[in-house]
């Protein structure tokens, strides 16, 4: 059986910042096949590379390349909460976020503006409750 992916879901990944595998979360999907994730380690965001490329990359002839050394001064912007709001905002593409409450029938797909964690994207519903990606992360609510 497959396992279905979803924005908001928390998988592991090879980072290129941190050098290492570690969890990120799933910002865009297309088509059951994640595009963008977010590190949850350093916040950098980049594109999803399946393992198999990953495998393919390690198991090929040429050496393996030594980490750089540290830059002095010279140091990228990590991706900041600002800049996750931004591409949230983006995908919403004009569409109007409901205002959160019990009495709302919701649904996969839809945005909500939840008066604690602000704008957030409904990525999953499981009876009375949805998984809504918002800026703090992934939160369960109460839902009908």
């Amino acid at each position: 059986m497959t396992k279905t992916m979803y924005a908001g879901m928390e998988l592991d990944a090879r980072c290129g910042r941190c050098k290492m595998e570690t969890k990120h979360r799933i910002l865009s999907i297309t088509e059951g096949i994640p595009e963008k994730l977010i590190c949850t380690n350093c916040s950098s965001i980049h594109k999803y590379k399946p393992e198999r490329v990953i495998a393919e990359r390690s198991s090929s002839s040429r050496a393996p390349s030594q980490p750089k050394a540290a830059r002095s001064g010279a140091r990228s912007a990590s991706a900041s909460p600002s800049n996750f709001q931004q591409l949230m905002i983006s995908e919403q593409a004009g569409t109007k976020a409901k205002p959160y409450g019990q009495g709302v029938a919701w649904e996969e797909g839809m945005w909500m503006d939840h008066p604690s964690f602000g704008l957030g994207k409904i990525q999953h519903k499981a009876g009375r409750k949805v998984n809504v990606l918002f800026q703090a992360g992934l939160k369960t609510l109460i839902a009908t």
